[in-house]
């Protein structure tokens, strides 16, 4: 039986355990679902950090029942969503429940920061954005409106953290885990301590767990961790990876000029640079001397899935008699259609250019039909992806187009990508392209490879899409289009913004 790594992979809505051989090549996966976030109060969203540890350890045992072999297992490394944060006392056991990236309650904090100036102070050294479900302010409203808790808490750590902890016993994050989380000065590659001094928050250094590489060996599987897992004492711990500091090296590649895009939840068009300068967004890669730049947003998958949930109850009762997913059936519906001239806006959840922003569609003809409105929503979602990717400087270099993700697994949306971009979109062959990151990075760890370059071995390409030629003039057109509605509909988001908010106070 052939040596592999275990990578696992906390995702949104599972906890993969995957195993890949030492060529990159996935060989087995083991999928346990995961506890859904609760909401105890408006705007909260928390998990039982022991549910994620149970649910981890669930999927890991998984893998041995896949003919792997606990013996051949050279290591451990473990990668998910980042943000939110896990509080642990001196005794390493939870201090309250953990919580999530997508929480708001300190909003009001990250307001304030905003309107003293200070986030666009702060964001040269961090290169990310302070948000409400980050540590930095949840630490903030801890500190404030749980004071018990926050003296408590001895050091905090992120999801993948915490499952190392459970594997090792270590407490300890990686630089691509802090950097995302706007914790470090990504320029001197430590934790941004004048940051934390300008934003009051310079406690919370005392409580920051220490830096790892995410290649870098931590520690090892405990008797305990054993036992629980299925995996032998004594196997080797890697430091571990923001998922988005993962899947770039995923496809086997440091090239800056092949952008990867993740449609999923959020859209993410991600590429690495060795300076982060002149980027508004930057962080740490999982790769030593690389940084991570581009743009992300939430008006991806679930926009898509907002608008299945809204306008598609029939289709969703005929896709169940069928036995086939809801977006089968609707590709179905529209593969073999003809583009339109619907324009469709997908800002259901704002956008980088307004908060107000909206979802809208645009040029509807009374000979349309519901495929042609579905299609349109798959173009819109596309073009929203490239609008984004207009504003990233020097984007003109992009040659090509690494698609993952659950967009990966559609039939039309690559098409579409490569008719809006002109650029060749290619699907890997796996979909596990976060944990081939990892795989990659632990094998450098491990020493199977002696150095990142030797393990940037490229991933096999599934499918290609090539620009339609006979499109390439329409979808110009119609980009320019999208993007024009855009700069008009700014006015009218805000005013649109403010009577919706007029309605809310009124629905109070």
């Amino acid at each position: 039986m052939e040596k592999c790594v275990v990578v696992l992979d906390f995702g949104s809505t599972n906890v993969k355990a995957v195993a890949f051989d030492t060529a990159g090549g996935e060989i087995a996966l083991s999928s346990c679902p995961k506890n859904k976030a609760v909401s105890p109060k408006p705007g909260w969203w928390e998990q039982d950090p022991r549910e994620v540890w149970a649910g981890t350890a669930k999927a890991i045992r998984g893998i041995f029942e896949k003919n792997i072999k606990p013996e051949n297992v050279l290591g451990v490394f473990a990668t998910g969503q980042g943000n939110g944060l896990i509080s642990v006392d001196k005794n390493r056991n939870p201090v309250g429940m953990g919580i999530v990236s997508v929480d708001s309650r300190a909003q009001p904090i990250v307001d304030a920061w905003r309107n003293e100036n200070l986030l666009s102070a702060v964001h040269p050294t961090l290169g990310m954005s302070v948000y409400a479900g980050g540590p930095l302010s949840l630490m903030a409203w801890l500190r404030e409106n749980s004071p018990e808790r926050y003296g408590r808490t001895d050091k905090i750590l992120f999801a993948k953290d915490w499952i190392n902890f459970k594997l090792s016993g270590v407490v300890g994050t990686d630089r691509t885990d802090a950097s995302g989380a706007g914790l470090m000065d990504i320029r001197k590659d430590e934790y941004a301590f004048e940051v934390f001094d300008l934003l009051g928050m310079k406690g919370i250094a005392d409580k920051l767990p220490s830096l790892h590489f995410s290649h870098e060996k931590i520690g090892t599987v405990t008797k305990e961790a054993a036992a629980e897992t299925g995996l032998l004492e004594g196997t080797p711990v890697m430091g571990g990876a923001h998922d988005l500091g993962a899947f770039p090296f995923g496809v086997g590649t440091t090239d800056s000029k092949q952008l990867v895009s993740v449609i999923g939840t959020w859209g993410f068009n991600l590429f690495p640079v060795k300076n982060p300068d002149g980027y508004s967004l930057a962080f740490t890669h999982s790769v030593p001397g690389y940084f991570l730049t581009g743009i992300g947003d939430p008006n991806s998958g679930a926009c898509l899935d907002k608008v299945i949930d809204i306008l598609c109850e029939h289709e969703k009762v005929q896709a169940t008699m069928k036995n086939i997913s809801v977006h089968d059936y609707i590709e179905d519906m529209i593969i073999g259609l003809e583009p339109s001239g619907i324009v469709f806006h997908p800002y259901l959840f704002a956008n980088i250019f307004s908060v107000n922003a909206s979802a809208g569609f645009y040029g509807v003809k009374n000979w349309h039909t519901k495929a042609d409105l579905l299609r349109a929503v798959y173009e819109g979602i596309i073009m929203g992806h490239y609008a984004n990717i207009k504003t990233i400087p020097g984007n003109e270099k992009f040659e090509s187009i690494w698609l993952i993700g659950g967009g990966a697994k559609s039939r039309v949306l690559g098409q579409i990508f490569a008719d809006v971009t002109g650029l060749g979109v290619k699907i890997p062959v796996t979909d596990e392209v976060t944990g081939r990151g990892g795989a990659l990075n632990a094998l450098v760890g491990l020493g199977v490879y002696k150095s990142h370059e030797e393990a940037a071995i490229p991933v096999g390409v599934k499918t290609e899409f090539k620009q339609d030629p006979n499109r390439r003039d329409f979808h110009s057109r119609k980009f320019d289009i999208f993007r024009e509605l855009i700069t008009h509909n700014m006015e009218i988001w805000n005013r649109l913004g403010e009577l919706k908010n007029y309605g809310q106070e009124e629905a109070k």
